[in-house]
């Protein structure tokens, strides 16, 4: 016969289910204990044992004197020295790009057919940052962030719970990553006239809930960027190989 369940354990169940399914986002703090206890009807003592059962998992942590908070690294242990490699080396770019192609097209379709009334909002708000910024070319690092931050809300409109804990596992790969990418994409003229069609495009499709055109834009967007990467790239050894062969010419017997 097996161990019967607490309610306890209940509990801290379906405070787990709300941190899975994303209700209860990295780093916020729970609604204060009597308050919390109302709304799952249960006693203050018994979600206190609720809340000792998920510290012991690593999933809530307790500041002194300031609340309960869902635990900032929830997705530590995905990362290895692997994902450090992935971020320090820029050589490993294109190995990004496939990834992100996948993990895009996939978070695009399924936000269309699933996003909320709140979602959808959200995603416009962050396409809005991100065009500013792109167009104002001023800053890479937050253009970076507000680009990861646009796909990272269609992402969590996907309402797909795997998809979105392994998106942001390797967020700070992904940041780096978009960061390099737009410091050399910069480097074209008029770029953000072809990359911030190519968002809204991907943005006009989930608002509409066009799944198949939106997995199409985002598809169409990566390729462009693993594109225009590549040949800047080949454009680059070009050039260093003539700068090589003009020292060579040029040295002095």
């Amino acid at each position: 016969m097996g161990k019967k369940t607490t309610t306890a354990e209940i509990v801290s169940q379906q405070i787990e289910d709300m941190i899975a399914e994303g209700a209860l986002q990295e780093g916020v703090q729970l609604p204060p204990e009597r308050i919390l206890a109302e709304r799952l009807k249960v006693s203050r003592p018994t979600l206190r044992e609720a809340k000792q059962i998920l510290s012991s998992k690593g999933l809530l942590k307790s500041k002194q004197g300031g609340g309960t908070f869902v635990s900032s690294s929830l997705n530590a242990y995905i990362s290895d020295p692997l994902m450090e490699l992935l971020k320090e080396r820029p050589e490993f770019k294109f190995d990004i790009l496939e990834l992100r192609h996948t993990l895009d097209s996939e978070a695009a379709f399924l936000a269309a057919s699933r996003a909320n009334d709140a979602e959808k909002k959200n995603i416009q708000e962050k396409y809005n940052v991100m065009v500013d910024l792109h167009t104002s070319r001023e800053d890479h690092v937050a253009s970076a962030l507000a680009d990861i931050n646009f796909h990272l809300s269609i992402t969590e409109a996907s309402h797909n719970i795997a998809l979105l804990h392994v998106t942001k596992s390797i967020y700070d790969v992904l940041l780096s990553s978009i960061e390099n990418n737009l410091k050399h994409l910069y480097t074209i003229s008029d770029i953000e006239h072809s990359l911030n069609p190519q968002h809204k495009l991907i943005l006009d499709c989930i608002l509409s809930g066009d799944s198949k055109g939106a997995k199409k834009a985002a598809k169409k967007h990566m390729q462009f960027v693993n594109k225009s990467i590549s040949e800047m790239d080949k454009k680059y050894e070009r050039h260093k190989r003539f700068l090589h062969h003009s020292s060579v010419l040029s040295e002095k017997k």
